[in-house]
């Protein structure tokens, strides 16, 4: 089954890691390698959560942790910054073996005032893919491919499907967004023992 992932928060509890700001780059001025419509969710040119490359430029690569002291706040080995997913090397290592070539990663440093505390990778998913099935959620998906919005009360379901996340393994899925991974990947991760990332299962058929 795929999943929904999340960092930087503990699993379990409500206690996420303390925020991060930009030492450089431009964070208002990142945009898409390609924002050109697909026929999903709207694509927004400064979006790093689309599915698509990001050019590298005014990407930072140091960020000053906030409102918390390393001695008494462990770094997470994932974080988040600005909405976007910090992972740790052993991240990359496993995404690289079973997707080469695929996704962004960009060398990020991680400073508590001039003082080093870590280091680790600005992640951005570069697959967009519809993943979702086609006869399975509900209420039924229309005829552009969007579940449709369920009668008040109601909750919607959604499903997966099998077939079409074979042979995948980090995607973000057009007419669902989100930060999904294989059952592959999220069992090798969690073989690792990592911190601060939260793995939410999501239904298939």
């Amino acid at each position: 089954m795929p999943f929904h992932i999340t960092g930087g928060k503990q699993p379990g509890t409500d206690d996420s890691t303390t925020s991060f700001d930009a030492l450089n780059g431009d964070e208002d001025t990142i945009r898409l390698v390609d924002p050109a419509p697909d026929g999903g969710a709207l694509v927004m040119t400064g979006d790093m959560e689309a599915g698509r490359p990001i050019l590298p430029d005014h990407v930072p690569t140091k960020l000053e942790r906030l409102n918390g002291s390393i001695k008494t706040r462990p770094l997470l080995d994932f974080n988040r910054w600005n909405g976007i997913t910090l992972v740790p090397q052993a991240f990359k290592d496993i995404l690289e073996e079973l997707e080469p070539n695929t996704h962004q990663f960009f060398p990020m440093e991680y400073f508590e005032g001039s003082s080093k505390i870590g280091e680790g990778y600005l992640f951005i998913f570069c697959k967009r893919l519809d993943t979702l099935h086609d006869t399975a959620c509900w209420p039924e998906r229309d005829d552009q491919g969007f579940i449709r919005r369920p009668p008040r009360g109601e909750k919607v379901k959604i499903v997966f499907s099998k077939e079409k996340i074979a042979g995948h393994h980090a995607w973000v899925d057009k007419f669902n967004m989100g930060r999904r991974i294989s059952d592959e990947f999220a069992a090798r991760l969690q073989a690792l023992n990592l911190t601060g990332l939260n793995y939410d299962p999501m239904q298939v058929a």
